[in-house]
C-alpha cells in the first residue's frame, strides 16, 4: 500500500458553519426546571456531533432508545427496541442473526456502520450484516441511530444509517440487577448488571447467557454468552480516564431459508444437520479525555480488537444432483489497533469546532475450503460432508487514516447551522497463499481508495413547540474485501459507491412533552455501486455500474393521557435501480430493488394504572414487496401483534410477552433468485426464512439500590447528564 496514512488538505473542503448552545445543563437542573420550561424535556443526543447536543439544535434524524425503553420492553434481541424507530426495521433470523432496512431495501450490502460508543465494531472492508450480535445489549443504557449518510464524522459504511449502542454508566452508589427469562420455545436467558463508584473511581460490569435448545426450527440451537466491563478514574478536576472492555461469543446452527413448498406446508423444516456459525468478538478501548479550559475539550482513544467467525453456512449449500451438493467453509480472524484524537473549542458562545484524526490498523487472514456434501432424497436434508480441496487462503492488512472537522454556529437564539467533512484513505495489502486461479484468487497486491464525505445543515425554532431541520450529507463504501479479492485471477479495478442524501423534517412537542410528532422527508441517491456482472453463463465479476435512488417518507407519534401511553411510528419508501445491467441481456434499470417494503409500520398502546404495573399490545406491520430484480415474484407483507406485561413490587418484578400473538405465519425475509452449480442448469428458486410462531416469555427480575449515574463523557454515558448545546 502506498502512503497508507496520508491526509489531503482539508481546509478548503472543510468550510465550518455550526450552532453554539446554551449553557450546560445538569440532571440537576434539568429535574428542577419548572414543567412549562422547554429545558425539562429536552432530548439530548450525542451520535450526530459525537458532542452531547440538543436533538433541536441537531439538523438530522437521530433517534434515541432510551433506557426507560430498554427497561420497558426488556428485549432479549435489539431489533425488538429498534424496530419502533420509524423508518427502521431489523428482521430475527434467529439467535441474533439478522439484517437490517433504513433507508435501504431489506439487503446484507455493506450500507450500515454499527458501533459502541462511537467506536465501529469492525474495521471498515470487512462489514458483516449479522455484526449487532457482537453487542451486549445487557451493558446498553441507550441506543442511537442515525438514519442517512453519516460518513462526514463516522466514514465508510454509514450510509443507510448507524446504529451507536451507548455503555450504560457506573452509578455513585451500590446497584444490582439479576434476571432470569424463558419461553416455552426452549430459549433461556439469565443476566445480571452490578454497578458502584468509589473515590475517583466508577465500574459497571454487566452481562448475560443466553441458550436456546429443541426450539420450533429443526436445527436451530444456539449459545450466546457476552460481558462488558466498564470503568472510569478521575484522575484529577480536568481530566478522566474511561475504560470499555466487552467480549462477546455466539454459537449456533444455521437451519436455512426453505423453498416455498416448504415454507407452505412444514414451516418448522430444516434441510441443514451441521451446518453452524461461531463467532468471538472482543473489544477493549480507553478514552482520556482532559477539560484543560473551560472551552476546550480533548479526547484520545485508543481501541483493540479480536475478532473470528468460523462457518458452515447454510447459503453457501448448492445442490449438484438427488444426492449430492457442494458446500464451503469460511473462516476469518482479524486484530485492530486504533486510535482517535479529537479535540472542541468554542468561540464566544456561538462558534464551536469539533476536528479529529483517526487511525486503524486491522490485519485479517481468510480461508475457504470446498466441501463435498451427500444429502438424503427422501427427507431432503444434507447428512454429511467431507473437505475437499483448499479454495482460498490468503491475508489482507486493511489499513485506514482519516481527518474530520465540524462546525457548529448559532448566530441568534433557536438557529443552528452546522457544516463537516471527512476524508478517509483507506489501503489493502493482498497477499495470495495459493496459486493464483479463478478460485484461489489473484496473485498478491494492493489496492488504495480515498473520499471526502461533506455534509451540512440547519435547524431552526420555528416557534416554542415546533422544530425545523434540513440536511445534505453524502457516505460512501469503499470495495469490501470479499468482492475485492472474492475468487478472480485478475483483481478488479473497483470504485467506492457514493450517496448522495437530501432530507427535511420537523418535530413538534408540547412543552411536557404529553404529545410529540416528528416527520422526516428524503432523497437518497447511489452512484457507482458494485453489482455482479455476468459475463457469459457462469462466469461473472463485480463491476462499478449500477445507481440505485431511495425516496421516502418516516413519521412518528407519541402520546401520554392520563395512565394511557401510546406510541406510532413508520415509513413509507421506494426504493428503485436507476441504471441496472447485470449483463449484456438483462436490464432491471427502473425497476423495484428486491427486499424493499413499501410500508413500514409500528404502534404500541401501553396502561399504565400505576407505579407497578404495565401492560401494552404491539402492532407491526411489513408492506409487500418484490423478491427479485425483475419484479416477478411478489411477498404479500405481513402484520404481527405482540403482547407485554409487568408487575413490580419492592425489589422485585415479574414480566412476560407473547410474541405473534395470532400466531401468523410469516416470513423474515423472502427473496428470489437462481440456484446450481457445476455443469447443472441453474433454476429459479424461491426461498423464505419462516418467522417463528407464538412464543409465550415469562421472567423475574430482582433489583438491589441504584443512584444517579456519573456525569457523562463528551460520547457515551447517560446524555441527559452531559454537558449539551441546546
Amino acid at each position: 500500500m502506498s502512503n497508507p496514512f496520508r491526509l489531503a488538505p482539508l481546509a478548503a473542503a472543510m468550510a465550518c458553519v455550526c450552532a453554539h448552545a446554551e449553557d450546560a445543563v445538569t440532571t440537576a437542573s434539568v429535574a428542577t426546571t419548572p414543567a412549562t420550561q422547554v429545558a425539562q424535556v429536552e432530548r439530548i443526543v450525542v451520535s450526530a456531533s459525537r458532542e452531547a447536543t440538543s436533538l433541536r439544535a441537531t439538523p438530522a434524524a437521530v433517534e434515541r432508545i432510551d433506557d426507560a425503553m430498554l427497561d420497558a420492553r426488556r428485549p432479549s434481541f435489539i431489533g425488538q427496541v429498534l424496530n419502533t424507530a420509524p423508518g427502521v426495521y431489523i428482521t430475527d433470523l434467529g439467535n441474533e442473526q439478522h439484517n437490517t432496512s433504513i433507508r435501504q431495501p431489506l439487503s446484507y450490502q455493506a450500507v450500515y456502520l454499527y458501533l459502541e460508543d462511537g467506536l465501529p465494531i469492525r474495521p471498515v472492508g470487512l462489514f458483516n450484516h449479522n455484526a449487532l450480535y457482537e453487542l451486549n445489549l445487557a451493558s446498553a443504557g441507550a441506543i442511537e441511530v442515525i438514519k442517512g449518510p453519516a460518513s462526514s464524522l463516522y466514514g465508510a459504511n454509514s450510509v443507510g444509517g448507524a446504529i451507536n449502542l451507548l455503555t450504560a454508566a457506573p452509578g455513585d452508589s451500590p446497584e444490582l440487577q439479576l434476571g432470569i427469562q424463558r419461553s416455552n420455545d426452549g430459549y433461556t436467558r439469565a443476566e445480571f448488571d452490578a454497578s458502584d463508584s468509589f473515590g475517583a473511581h466508577g465500574l459497571r460490569v454487566s452481562g448475560y447467557l443466553g441458550q436456546q435448545r429443541d426450539g420450533w426450527q429443526a436445527h436451530s440451537d444456539a449459545d450466546k454468552r457476552s460481558l462488558s466491563l466498564r470503568w472510569y478514574w478521575q484522575i484529577a478536576p480536568q481530566l478522566r480516564l474511561k475504560t470499555v472492555a466487552s467480549y462477546n461469543y455466539l454459537d449456533t446452527d444455521m437451519p436455512g431459508s426453505l423453498n416455498a413448498s416448504d415454507y407452505a406446508s412444514r414451516p418448522a423444516f430444516s434441510p441443514n444437520s451441521f451446518t453452524f456459525r461461531n463467532v468471538e468478538a472482543m473489544r477493549l478501548s480507553s478514552e482520556l479525555e482532559s477539560r484543560w479550559r473551560a472551552e476546550s475539550l480533548s479526547t484520545l482513544t485508543a481501541w483493540w480488537r479480536d475478532n473470528s467467525t468460523d462457518q458452515l453456512p447454510s447459503y453457501l449449500i448448492f445442490d449438484t444432483g438427488a444426492s449430492s451438493a457442494s458446500g464451503r467453509t469460511t473462516d476469518q480472524h482479524f486484530r485492530s489497533l486504533g486510535a482517535d484524537l479529537r479535540h472542541r473549542e468554542d468561540f464566544a458562545r456561538t462558534l464551536r469546532l469539533i476536528g479529529g484524526v483517526s487511525l486503524d490498523h486491522s490485519p485479517v487472514d481468510a480461508r475457504e475450503d470446498n466441501l463435498a456434501i451427500t444429502r438424503d432424497p427422501a427427507s431432503g436434508r444434507y447428512t454429511g460432508y467431507r473437505v475437499v480441496s483448499a479454495r482460498r487462503d490468503y491475508d489482507v492488512t486493511v489499513q485506514s487514516a482519516a481527518a474530520y472537522l465540524q462546525g457548529e454556529w448559532r448566530p441568534v437564539r433557536g438557529f443552528t447551522l452546522t457544516a463537516g467533512a471527512r476524508h478517509d484513505d483507506i489501503g489493502y495489502d493482498y497477499s495470495n497463499h495459493l496459486t493464483p486461479s479463478a478460485t484461489t484468487g489473484a496473485a498478491s497486491g494492493s489496492r488504495d481508495y480515498s473520499h471526502t464525505s461533506p455534509s451540512i445543515g440547519a435547524a431552526w425554532d420555528a416557534t416554542r413547540t415546533l422544530n425545523l431541520y434540513t440536511r445534505y450529507s453524502q457516505g460512501f463504501t469503499p470495495p469490501e474485501v470479499s468482492s475485492q479479492y472474492g475468487g478472480a485471477l485478475a483483481t478488479p479495478n473497483l470504485r467506492p459507491a457514493v450517496f448522495d442524501n437530501v432530507e427535511a423534517g420537523a418535530r413538534w412537542a408540547l412543552p411536557d412533552r404529553s404529545l410529540s410528532a416528528e416527520l422526516t422527508v428524503y432523497r437518497l441517491t447511489g452512484s457507482d455501486e458494485i453489482l455482479s456482472y455476468t459475463i457469459r453463463p457462469g462466469v461473472s465479476e463485480p463491476r462499478n455500474a449500477g445507481s440505485t435512488r431511495h425516496v421516502g417518507v418516516e413519521f412518528g407519534s407519541q402520546a401520554r393521557l392520563g395512565s394511557f401511553e401510546a406510541m406510532f411510528s413508520g415509513a413509507w419508501a421506494t426504493h428503485r435501480y436507476g441504471d441496472y445491467r447485470p449483463s449484456a441481456t438483462l436490464d432491471f434499470s427502473g425497476k423495484d430493488m428486491p427486499g424493499a417494503p413499501r410500508l413500514l409500520a409500528n404502534a404500541e398502546l401501553a396502561w399504565v394504572p400505576d407505579a407497578r404495573w404495565r401492560i401494552a399490545v404491539e402492532g407491526q406491520h411489513v408492506g409487500a414487496y418484490w423478491m427479485d430484480n425483475a419484479n416477478t415474484v411478489r411477498y404479500d407483507g405481513h402484520a404481527l401483534a405482540h403482547l407485554r406485561a409487568s408487575w413490580r413490587e419492592g425489589s422485585w418484578e415479574v414480566f412476560g410477552r407473547i410474541a405473534n400473538l395470532f400466531d401468523a405465519r410469516y416470513a423474515e425475509i423472502a427473496a428470489s433468485s437462481y440456484t446450481g452449480s457445476g455443469t447443472r442448469a441453474p433454476d429459479k428458486q424461491d426461498t423464505y426464512t419462516p418467522g417463528a410462531p407464538r412464543t409465550v416469555f415469562v421472567g423475574l427480575r430482582y433489583r438491589f439500590g441504584g443512584g444517579a449515574q456519573e456525569a457523562t463523557t463528551t460520547q457515551t454515558a447517560h446524555a441527559d447528564k452531559a454537558e449539551v448545546r441546546s
